[in-house]
C-alpha cells in the first residue's frame, strides 16, 4: 500500500495546483502528540516531543492552541512553531532568536531551544 506522503509527493509533482499545502508532517505529529497528551492526562514524559509540548504552556506563560490532527487551518501557535522550525533548518539565527524572544523570556527561550532541537532531531531521524 502506498503511504499518504508518497502519494502526495507523486501527485503534487504532476498537478502542482492541487497540492495540499496545509499538510505538514511536523505539524501533524505535534497535533497527534498534543491530542494524546490531553486525552490521557499525561503530566510527565521521557519522550522529547511530549516533554517539549508539556513544557510549552509554562514557557509561554499560557496554553498554546493546537488544532486536532487533520484540521485544515493553523493556529498562531502552530504557525509560530513551524516558523521556528523553518528558521532553525535554514540556520537563520536572527529570525530564530527573534521568534523565540517575541514570545518567551530569555531564560525560557534558552530552555525551550534545547528541548525543541532535541525533538526536531529525533523527528528528522525518524523520517
Amino acid at each position: 500500500m502506498v503511504s499518504r506522503l508518497a502519494a502526495h509527493a507523486y501527485w503534487s509533482r504532476l498537478w502542482v495546483q492541487h497540492m495540499d499545502v496545509s499538510y505538514d508532517p511536523l505539524l501533524e505529529t505535534l497535533r497527534i502528540v498534543s491530542a494524546h497528551l490531553g486525552q490521557a492526562g499525561v503530566t510527565r514524559s521521557c519522550e522529547p516531543v511530549a516533554d517539549m509540548l508539556l513544557a510549552l504552556p509554562r514557557l509561554l506563560n499560557r496554553d498554546p492552541a493546537f488544532h486536532p490532527p487533520g484540521h485544515d487551518t493553523r493556529s498562531f501557535d502552530e504557525s509560530w512553531i513551524l516558523a521556528l522550525s523553518g528558521a532553525l533548518r535554514l540556520a537563520d539565527a536572527d529570525n530564530y532568536r527573534f521568534l523565540l524572544l517575541s514570545r518567551m523570556t530569555p531564560q525560557n527561550a534558552s530552555e525551550f531551544h534545547f528541548m525543541f532541537r532535541h525533538a526536531l532531531t529525533l523527528l528528522d531521524e525518524a523520517g
